[in-house]
């Protein structure tokens, strides 16, 4: 850290949470995944508020090539700093970073389940940011590599000593789109694993759950971060996202149709009043049948800028509810997805 950066420290407050106020460009990374002694190949910024003033700002504290030493990582700590933040134009390099240190972890054999379901979520989470953030990189190859991470999330969830789903208590960054895609490829693998389906069509169904809310991209930032719930506007422009999606992708040869097939009707509800094109339950793909439980849950139980989040008894008994006085859901999937939860969390009490 830089002389100037230390005089900022003495005059400044560093801001410990990533919940909310990032700068437009940046996205947090948790301290614990950059390499104490060794080289950081991009820049990384810390969140601080000068005394005088109201508003957070993003100051660096490493350029390319500087060593992280042991003396900043205790500091940090110290002050209970959980999350470092770098520049959204430097995600390919912070994938490559995290792969690489995750399969060096690996090849020691020093991770534990727990570390390892952790660190995969983080780089799948990355993963989503760069496939929905460049075009560029929206190729066949960068489908393969995601269904390599969704088979390792797929064997974390399938791991009877360690809970995966616990990955879901991971209090979120701003960036919810892309930590909601996530949560419910989780999700999705884990009620795939529920429902006794083979490998390959869990892992499908995980890959459509990742990129399902891909059309968001083609959104404003600002709409989706808003304070206040969306306008009629707003929404008319947000229903576009499964079509956007959809045609964004459906030249990709490795993915599934059925994956192609949840992108697009994951907002349709059973009764006809859904979108983007209205349709009836029996219309409607059966992996997307899935998916509109699986995501209307993740959003309804996560807080988004307009609301907190609903407990999960209190969701699930919303989205019965909406089943009861509008047939939304699929119900017999609706039945076996509060079966599933229920169990994990009779299993959890027992082990607690």
């Amino acid at each position: 850290m830089s002389d100037l950066f230390q005089k900022q420290m003495r005059s400044s407050t560093i801001i410990a949470s990533a919940m909310s106020g990032e700068a437009e460009k940046y996205a947090p990374l948790p301290l614990e995944r950059v390499k104490v002694g060794e080289a950081v190949p991009f820049e990384l910024f810390l969140k601080m508020k000068d005394k005088k003033s109201a508003a957070p700002k993003i100051v660096r504290c490493c350029t390319p090539g500087d060593t992280f030493q042991q003396d900043w990582f205790e500091k940090l700590k110290r002050l209970q700093i959980q999350w470092v933040y770098y520049s959204l134009t430097d995600v390919d390099k912070i994938f490559a970073y995290l792969q690489k240190n995750l399969d060096d972890r690996l090849k020691f054999g020093d991770l534990s389940e727990e570390e390892k379901a952790q660190e995969v979520y983080e780089l799948t989470q990355v993963w989503v940011m760069r496939f929905f953030t460049a075009d560029k990189r929206r190729t066949g190859e960068q489908i393969t590599l995601a269904l390599s991470l969704v088979d390792d999330l797929l064997e974390a969830v399938k791991c009877s000593s360690y809970n995966a789903l616990l990955l879901l208590e991971i209090k979120k960054q701003n960036f919810y789109v892309y930590t909601h895609s996530v949560n419910c490829c989780l999700l999705g693998l884990a009620f795939a694993n529920y429902l006794g389906w083979k490998a390959d069509k869990a892992r499908g169904f995980g890959l459509g759950a990742m990129i399902h809310d891909l059309g968001y991209s083609r959104l404003p930032r600002q709409l989706l971060e808003k304070k206040e719930g969306p306008t009629e506007d707003d929404q008319s422009k947000i229903q576009r996202h499964p079509i956007e999606g959809f045609r964004m992708l459906q030249s990709f040869a490795h993915l599934p149709w059925e994956a192609l097939q949840m992108v697009l009707q994951h907002h349709e509800n059973g009764d006809g009043s859904g979108y983007p094109e209205g349709l009836k339950l029996s219309a409607i793909h059966t992996w997307a049948r899935i998916m509109r439980i699986i995501d209307s849950y993740e959003a309804l139980t996560n807080e988004r800028p307009w609301r907190p989040p609903l407990p999960p008894k209190e969701a699930l008994w919303t989205m019965r509810q909406e089943w009861e006085e509008r047939k939304i859901y699929d119900h017999q999937y609706l039945l076996a997805f509060i079966s599933f939860l229920a169990g994990r969390a009779r299993r959890a009490a027992r082990s607690s």
